[in-house]
């Protein structure tokens, strides 16, 4: 009885230890990984919409002076969430599309997302889009071959940020 309760002791210790030693390590580098993933963010809004400095509207969107505005929106897509910035001009047309995070989406499929070949069929697209498998006409968007789950994904976020526009437009309007 002694034994065991030495080692359900020792094994204690150890599990504490553990513990303190990464919650010391987040701590020392939760600040460092904050400004690298702000970093990104920063670098990508000069992508999807070059200007001198942008003004953070809320958490996930960003005013480029009189260019438009940069939202941040994620939807599930087959592997996980992924993440799109889309730049919306003052008119609501879609001026750019990146996608920011698809690393769980299918490799040479889903993460095709990112490719130009896709995201430049929402540049001058406004309303509400949809996904097509093939044929798009005005308001909707090719499917990637295979991988027609992270498409959707990457037009719903689209969708969610002309939304999103929407009702900062409607407000401005008052």
């Amino acid at each position: 009885m002694k034994e065991i309760i030495k080692v359900s002791a020792t094994l204690a210790a150890i599990c504490a230890a553990v513990t303190l030693a990464v919650a010391g390590a987040n701590l020392l580098t939760a600040d460092k990984i904050a400004q690298s993933e702000q970093k990104a963010i920063t670098d990508s809004l000069g992508e999807v919409l070059p200007c001198d400095s942008y003004d953070s509207v809320s958490d996930n969107c960003y005013k480029a002076a009189d260019k438009g505005y940069i939202f941040i929106t994620a939807a599930n897509g087959y592997g996980g969430e992924v993440s799109v910035m889309t730049a919306i001009a003052p008119d609501g047309k879609i001026i750019a599309v990146k996608v920011l995070s698809c690393s769980d989406e299918t490799p040479g499929l889903g993460q095709n997302s990112q490719k130009a070949a896709f995201t430049d069929q929402y540049k001058g697209q406004s309303g509400s889009l949809e996904v097509v498998k093939s044929g798009a006409a005005d308001g909707q968007i090719n499917a990637i071959t295979s991988a027609t789950i992270t498409s959707r994904a990457v037009t719903a976020a689209v969708n969610e940020a002309l939304a999103q526009f929407d009702s900062i437009a409607k407000e401005a309007v008052k």
